[in-house]
């Protein structure tokens, strides 16, 4: 049979390949029988099908099995089986959707051909003719290829400077005699355009410094998508606006320029924020934060918090400048004033800091910064009053896929802490930390995930004793997001009355399985091991805790509920402890 006979029914099923599969969702298994077809397809055929429960009546039979044979058939399409044959077989007893399918040959590309509206330049129809040429001729029809072959024509003429550019309405015949499809493309590129001023919508809501830090384009610029959507990813970056839209002007202007125009939906000004945490070692907290964004126009942050729980008090501001030290550079001021009894001294002190921190979606953050610190130290023996000055910088990577709720990826940390100490001793010292975090996943949907994380620590004096580095900047392990099963803080070295709390150098490690029943609710099981020591062979006593847990997706994170045992219980330790808080333990 020739093909020109039944070109309009062919276009038209065609069409319906094209088309996606309404309802269609991918699944595990499917409540319908398929005879005919072997894996691979099958299992393709099978994702196409939804969800449905097993029919008890033959009626509900029928009717999965017609409803099953209308998605098979576009399924079918879609890998290029133009000539199948798809016949409901429903089953009345017992009640069973079934499907018996005849998948024929698969049709193969005979031509693809395409045209352009208006003429451009060499070099642009160079780049699109060589995307078009990925549709080879003898491959399989299958519509996705088709659109996605489309789809990568108007995506080069945008790349080559063509904002407007558009597919127009294909050609496409299906030929049953011997078994191909011809394909033909047709797009408008629409006028060449050249990057104006930079305008933002509505005026007033920040300076214009701030877009002249952050932008890329240059007016007179050849248009790229490129910049476009840099500009609004650095942008949205800074959570002062709910939405960010980047758009050419319709019209270029007198000089045949295009202006850009930013178009900004300011977040909340003001955001007042409740968190509270629970373990049976720390006791309840309770934490309050007052956030007001973009007062001076930079989309500036501004968070006031206080927090309170029997073992730490504290009272903080903290002043975010995305962009301040430049594009991708944001500056870091806070002041900060704390009480804390939580380990085995009691301090009370405050703190200046300034940091410049990189754009953490950089493959290398690099932080760096200085820190002002006055403290009074009571229930320890050694310093008891320290003023200290420390510069830090600080490498981070960070390729994971959910800040609070990681299931891929890794972070790698490492930080350098030179200091000099005043007060009852004077003392210059180094701290130095380094940490790795990795996660992996598995199993059907990824509901199975496997954390792991391994950190270690030092600190040494160069200038003074070891005796006269201030005791919160030595090392201790226990506690939530340490060793869990142990209290915050109590694992160091042992000491007698006279001597110095604390370890100078720490290493800790955690390993966690986590589950997830459904989209809401998981479970965990996880080891801890850590310590903090003087000498290598006080490595001997790390110490060791184990438990379990609930997790409960509340849409922005998880709330964590675990259930930890200290495994080297000492005399003191509870022998279970509860941690109750917001976010992955790690």
């Amino acid at each position: 049979m020739g093909w020109m006979h039944h070109r309009t029914v062919l276009l038209a099923a065609l069409a319906a390949g094209l088309a996606p599969c309404a309802g269609a969702q991918p699944a595990s298994g499917s409540a319908v029988t398929l005879t005919g077809v072997e894996n691979p397809l099958r299992g393709r055929l099978i994702a196409a099908l939804p969800d449905r429960a097993a029919p008890q009546t033959a009626f509900e039979a029928e009717r999965l099995s017609e409803e099953a044979a209308s998605l098979l058939m576009e399924a079918l399409r879609e890998e290029g089986h133009y000539a199948a044959r798809v016949t409901p077989q429903p089953m009345a007893d017992p009640p069973r959707a079934n499907v018996a399918i005849d998948p024929g040959p698969v049709f193969r590309i005979a031509a693809v051909t395409h045209r352009l509206e208006r003429p451009i330049d060499p070099p642009a129809q160079a780049a699109f003719d060589q995307s078009l040429a990925a549709l080879a001729t003898g491959a399989p029809a299958r519509a996705a290829d088709v659109l996605a072959i489309e789809a990568a024509g108007r995506n080069t003429l945008r790349l080559a400077g063509y904002p407007d550019a558009a597919a127009l309405a294909r050609d496409v015949v299906v030929d049953h005699a011997d078994q191909t499809m011809r394909v033909a493309l047709a797009f408008d590129p629409g006028a060449a355009a050249k990057f104006g001023a930079v305008r933002v919508a509505p005026e007033g809501i920040v300076r214009q410094d701030l877009i002249e830090t952050v932008s890329q384009i240059t007016p007179g610029q050849s248009f790229s998508p490129a910049p476009v959507q840099q500009l609004r990813s650095d942008l949205l970056a800074t959570g002062v606006f709910s939405s960010v839209a980047v758009d050419l002007a319709e019209q270029p202007d007198a000089q045949g320029l295009r202006d850009v125009i930013v178009t900004l939906e300011p977040a909340k000004r003001r955001v007042v924020e409740l968190g509270a945490g629970w373990s049976t070692s720390e006791g309840p907290g309770v934490e309050a934060t007052f956030t007001t964004r973009n007062s001076t126009g930079r989309a500036d942050t501004l968070a006031l918090s206080a927090g309170l729980s029997e073992q730490q008090q504290r009272l903080s501001a903290d002043l975010d400048l995305p962009h301040g030290g430049g594009r991708g550079r944001a500056w870091r001021l806070g002041v900060a004033a704390e009480r804390d009894i939580s380990g085995p001294f009691e301090r009370i002190g405050a703190k200046l800091s300034a940091a410049q921190d990189s754009d953490p979606r950089r493959e290398l953050a690099v932080i760096y910064g200085a820190t002002i610190s006055a403290d009074s130290f009571t229930r320890s023996e050694g310093v008891e009053q320290a003023f200290v000055v420390s510069g830090h910088i600080d490498l981070r990577r960070d390729d994971t896929d959910d800040p609070l709720d990681a299931r891929e990826g890794a972070i790698l940390e490492a930080r350098l802490e030179p200091s000099i100490s005043a007060g009852d001793a004077g003392a210059g010292f180094v701290r130095a930390t380094a940490q790795a975090r990795g996660y992996v996943s598995f199993g059907e949907d990824r509901a199975m995930t496997l954390a792991a994380r391994a950190k270690i620590g030092f600190v040494d004096a160069l200038i003074g004793d070891d005796d006269d580095i201030p005791p919160d900047r030595r090392f201790y392990a226990g506690g939530g997001g340490s060793v869990r099963g142990y209290a915050f803080n109590s694992l160091f070295p042992d000491r007698e009355a006279d001597q110095v709390p604390g370890g100078a150098g720490l290493v800790e490690s955690s390993i966690e399985l986590r589950g997830r029943f459904d989209d809401r609710l998981g479970a965990v099981a996880f080891l801890d091991a850590g310590a903090a020591f003087n000498t290598a062979d006080e490595l001997e006593k790390i110490r060791w805790g184990a438990g379990i847990g609930l997790r409960y997706d509340l849409g922005f994170g998880p709330l964590r509920i675990d259930l930890a045992t200290p495994l080297d219980r000492r005399g003191g330790d509870a022998p279970v402890s509860v941690y109750i808080s917001i976010g992955q333990a790690f």
